[in-house]
């Protein structure tokens, strides 16, 4: 069915979680000896289910009242950036409390970013421009000359990376770093780079900004404005506020949102970053600035998607019915967080349908090809987006051609991926890819309706791993919700199975 697979080195990368036992130890023995046991014992939701796997059930259960987000530096930096807007009061920053963070969040290699025993290697590039905007943000205000020092030396260490073709790549990076250089060159800071690499870089970003838009024109366009941080002085403002959102932000970013204030005071703008701050200070929390606000519906739908591909989502049914239905409400009234969010849209849509919620197949018509790939996410050739797509327009009831144009071009789009190896790419950053190209294999390999659900739960604990995964913007990110480490997954899917074979004997 899908040949591709076949080919030599298209195989996505095995877990390094270890191979199924036959039976594991942790069902007692009295099952193993007599599946007869279960059948009187199946409605006991708890069965075999520890103390302390309880009581990570209950911390999973919490995860559904709040989504967490992880602090991004890089967009705490450029909030930090953003000075007072009255005459009198220019040489100070607007929000103090990200300057103070900025200041007292230093890693101990002089870094910003992500912290370090979670840092993935090729994630050096990521660390790079978070670092950069920490000490501009830093420098800007005359702020934390030591810091500043300790973060050039990180700098000068690991400039090698900035031509490491192996290293992963944030969003807009090409743009951004020149930009940031430039910026340092106004601010009177002296960079540890080569002029050489320096030139080279500030070359290929004038390519990128010069080039032309092609078919796919509007998707530019958003991008541009997506990284605007890195175009400053010379960008198209009217152009970037089309993009604006109800919530004052410009694309849920609080680093896009902060440039564009500190350019025009907008009113809507200065909204939208009260609220980031208001979120966390409110909740009794640290100071801390996402990379991406609101994420609260996609960050709930992605709980509920990873407990059903693990087969534990019994434990936590009334919590699930409860965020459902306010999604399924949100959903009915056109709320921009999904309609706006590609992934979020498809995935709002396969689990409502899944749970037996009425949504319509009209709203996904914006995401037929011509019009994803002349949207950000098409320009960006999102793969999460276009996966996402692709197990919605599964959930097929009828002869519904929008989604069985959405099956047919995302199909084509994700085996093209797979097979030139843009979706898996072997290098030290495994832990980022591997998840997704065990996710496309298992899209294309089982579609919904002809998948056997336990055999799907075996595959996914057999590839899930309590390795923080990132998640990809402007900057790298930890999602809100792992399951954490425990033996829940694997001894629900030994129950089921003891369970289901009893009625053979």
């Amino acid at each position: 069915m899908f040949v591709c697979f076949s080919m030599a080195g298209s195989q996505p990368p095995m877990s390094s979680n270890p191979v199924f036992p036959l039976v594991p130890a942790a069902i007692p023995a009295t099952c193993r000896e007599s599946g007869s046991l279960l059948t009187t014992e199946f409605s006991n939701t708890n069965l075999f289910v520890s103390y302390d796997d309880s009581r990570r059930i209950q911390r999973i259960k919490k995860m559904f009242d709040e989504a967490q987000l992880s602090v991004s530096a890089y967009d705490t930096a450029w909030m930090a950036m953003v000075p007072t807007p009255t005459s009198s009061m220019e040489d100070s920053p607007f929000f103090p409390q990200c300057a103070r963070w900025i200041l007292d969040n230093q890693l101990s290699d002089g870094s910003w970013g992500l912290p370090l025993p979670r840092r993935d290697p090729s994630l050096i590039k990521d660390a790079l421009s978070s670092t950069l905007a920490c000490i501009l943000a830093l420098q800007r205000w005359g702020l934390g000359e030591q810091q500043v020092t300790k973060g050039i030396r990180f700098l000068d260490f690991n400039s090698a990376s900035l031509k490491d073709q192996k290293q992963h790549v944030p969003i807009g990076f090409d743009i951004i770093f020149p930009g940031m250089i430039d910026y340092a060159k106004d601010l009177g800071l002296n960079l540890p780079f080569k002029s050489t690499d320096v030139d080279a870089m500030l070359a290929k970003r004038n390519v990128e900004l010069t080039s032309g838009f092609g078919r796919n024109a509007e998707g530019r366009r958003a991008y541009l404005a997506y990284v605007s941080e890195g175009i400053q002085h010379s960008q198209d403002w009217d152009m970037v506020m089309k993009y604006q959102r109800q919530n004052g932000s410009l694309f849920n970013s609080p680093s896009t949102t902060a440039v564009a204030f500190s350019h025009l005071q907008d009113p809507d703008c200065l909204r939208y970053l009260y609220a980031v701050l208001d979120k966390f200070e409110n909740a009794g929390l640290s100071f801390l600035t996402p990379a991406i606000y609101p994420l609260d519906i996609r960050s709930r739908l992605s709980v509920i998607d990873t407990l059903d591909s693990l087969g534990v989502a019994r434990h936590f049914t009334n919590e699930i019915k409860m965020l459902l239905d306010k999604t399924y409400q949100c959903w009915l009234q056109g709320d921009e967080d999904i309609f706006l969010d590609t992934t979020t849209c498809a995935m709002a849509f396969r689990l409502l349908r899944v749970y037996g919620y009425d949504v319509s197949s009209d709203r996904l018509s914006p995401f037929s090809e011509d019009c994803f790939f002349n949207s950000l996410e098409g320009y960006l050739k999102d793969k999460t987006a276009v996966l996402e797509l692709h197990k919605a327009s599964q959930i097929i009831y009828r002869e519904e051609p929008i989604l069985e144009e959405i099956s047919s071009w995302t199909m084509k789009f994700l085996k093209q991926e797979f097979c030139n190896g843009s979706i898996y790419v072997d290098q030290p950053g495994e832990s980022i890819s591997t998840k997704l190209s065990f996710q496309v294999h298992d899209a294309l390999s089982y579609p919904y309706h002809v998948d056997l659900e336990r055999l799907g739960h075996r595959r996914s604990i057999h590839h899930y791993s309590d390795i923080d995964s990132t998640w990809t913007l402007k900057t790298y990110w930890y999602p809100s919700f792992r399951f954490p480490q425990s033996q829940v997954p694997l001894k629900e899917f030994y129950f089921c199975s003891l369970y289901f074979a009893s009625f053979w004997y």
